[in-house]
Order: structure tokens, then C-alpha cells, then sequence
């Protein structure tokens, strides 16, 4: 795929035909990375709609910034933390013009409990990433063992950033020990069975959307993508996303917008056409509205902060 198919934005890129969020440094080799997000300089301060296989942790250097999920928004201040699942569905968005910093630590379960048939993956890791009731996580500063967990981010950011030989012991074990605070900070929250996925039906909408958002599309159609009725659809869309199938997907083709602006050389109105927008001039309206700039000035702005 080219560039294109996807909202690249710092260390991670998210398939438009999936909205799964691939993470650029994770490898089967190595599947952990942690990273500086400077999420002020995404368009509107929004980071849109994603899920990954998985799990972070992170916490706030600076800033303010809202985790969106189906279930609503939680907002994180600067020096809290906390744990967003593997598969959940979810957004994020900072307080406009001020700066947002985040320290992200993504890994794979099997970085920690190898094969889906091992006792650590079936005993520790399966019991919270099934956990429907588990999607997000904050860690209260006043509890020891949260302030522990902080400390143990911090401490693999080092590792990883300087890459001292043997750093992947080091992390894999900091991690581990995250990973047993976790695990009992939570106990009474564990369930024995498995859960059904989450979100199946809007992830499936939202795919379909993704696949299509350069047409006309109705209602009925991303309906039925889901095997649902049009009013159902709407509900869907209401009671996860807090907003109508069309509010998102003007939302989806502005941020497809901002990626293309970002990385061709594309005219406006080559853009318009090429997100789905009926005129470019009705494009050009809605992108200042959602974002307080022009298309012209926000690639202006990209090329001077690139």
C-alpha cells in the first residue's frame, strides 16, 4: 500500500481499510516500543478513531488530553497514567493549542506471555485482555503500586532510548513486573470465560466507510455492511462514537485530507474530489471549521514544522 492508505502520524500509521493501528517499531522480533507522542500536532489535536492488537500503557509529561471510548471520554493530566486494552476502540484529543505530550509503551501480549497455550499467557495476560470491563485503566497516583508502574515506564524509556547491550532483558523484565502489579491492582475485575470481540459491528461500518468514503454513501448502505437496519445503524453510531454515521464520516474525510495535504503535492481541489467531497469550496469551509486554518496554511504549517 502507498502512503496514502493510511494516517501516518509519528510512530504508528492506521489502515483506512481497517482502522487498526499498525505501530512502526514493533517486530515479531521484538514486539514492544515506547515513544514520545507530541499529540498537539495532530490536525485539531485529534488523534482519530483506532484500535491495535496491543496493550499501552502511558502516561501524561505535559498536557491534558481525553481518551475517547464508545463508553465516554476520560481526561488525563499531566503526571497520571494508565492502560488502554488490546482490540478497544478509541480516540484521542487534546485541549486545542496547548501542548500534549504523552509517553506511550505498546507491546504485544505474547512479548510477555509467549504462546497462546502458556500458562503466563493463559494464567496472567488472558484474564485482563478479554476483560471487556478492562478497556481503560487510570493509574491513582496516591495507591504505591500506581506510583510503582510510573516508575517502571520510566525507567524502560531509558533503556530503550539509549539501548545499553542487553536492553531487551531489561524491558521484557520491567515490563513483566508492570505486568504483576497489573494483575493484582485488578484481580477482582478478572473473568474466567472469554468475552465476545468488541465493537464487531461499528468496526465493521467504520471499515466499510473507510473503504468507500471517496462515494456517495447513504445510510442504508453502511447499514447494511453490518447486516443491520439503517435505524439501528444510526443508534450503533450514537452510542459508541457519540455522533451520526455522517458526522463521522465528514470527520473521517477531513483527517484523510490532512494525511494527503501532509504528503503530496496534490492541489485542493484534487483533494476535495479525491476524499469525496461534493466542491471544493464546501470542503474548504468544513476543514476551517473543523481545524481553524485553510488547507493551504495547514500544509504550510506541516512543511515548516516537517
Amino acid at each position: 500500500m502507498t502512503s496514502q492508505n493510511y494516517f501516518s502520524l509519528s510512530s504508528s500509521k492506521i489502515n483506512t481499510s481497517t482502522l487498526e493501528e499498525t505501530i512502526r517499531h514493533i517486530t515479531s522480533e521484538f514486539p514492544y516500543m515506547t515513544d514520545l507522542c507530541l499529540l498537539h500536532t495532530c490536525p485539531g489535536g485529534i488523534f482519530p478513531w483506532h484500535w491495535h492488537n496491543e496493550v499501552e500503557f502511558f502516561y501524561m509529561r505535559s498536557g491534558s488530553l481525553d481518551y475517547i471510548l464508545p463508553q465516554g471520554a476520560y481526561r488525563f493530566h499531566e503526571g497520571e497514567g494508565g492502560f488502554i486494552n488490546s482490540g478497544v476502540l478509541h480516540m484521542t484529543s487534546c485541549i486545542r493549542n496547548q501542548p500534549c505530550i504523552q509517553e506511550e509503551h505498546i507491546f504485544h501480549p505474547s512479548f510477555l506471555g509467549g504462546s497462546e497455550t502458556s500458562i503466563l499467557m493463559s494464567r496472567y495476560i488472558t484474564p485482563i485482555i478479554q476483560n471487556t470491563g478492562m478497556d481503560l485503566l487510570r493509574f491513582d497516583d496516591s495507591i504505591p503500586q500506581s506510583r510503582e508502574i510510573t516508575a517502571l515506564m520510566r525507567e524502560a524509556y531509558d533503556f530503550y532510548i539509549k539501548k545499553p547491550e542487553g536492553y531487551e532483558f531489561d524491558i521484557r523484565e520491567l515490563m513483566t513486573r508492570l505486568w504483576r502489579i497489573l494483575f493484582a491492582l485488578t484481580k477482582d475485575l478478572h473473568v474466567d470465560k472469554k468475552k465476545h470481540p468488541r465493537s464487531d459491528r461499528i468496526k465493521t461500518m467504520m471499515a466499510f466507510i473507510a473503504s468507500h468514503y471517496q462515494e456517495k454513501l447513504t445510510l442504508k448502505q453502511i447499514a447494511d455492511s453490518a447486516f443491520i437496519s439503517p435505524r439501528e445503524c444510526s443508534r450503533c453510531f450514537q452510542d459508541n462514537l457519540g455522533q451520526s454515521p455522517f458526522s463521522y464520516i465528514l470527520d473521517y474525510r477531513l483527517h484523510k485530507a490532512c494525511s494527503i495535504l501532509a504528503h503530496t503535492s496534490l492541489s485542493v481541489t484534487e483533494i476535495s474530489i479525491a476524499c469525496g467531497f461534493a466542491s471544493s469550496s464546501y470542503f474548504g469551509q468544513a476543514f476551517h471549521e473543523a481545524f481553524g486554518c485553510t488547507p493551504r496554511e495547514y500544509r504550510r504549517r506541516h512543511a515548516i514544522r516537517s
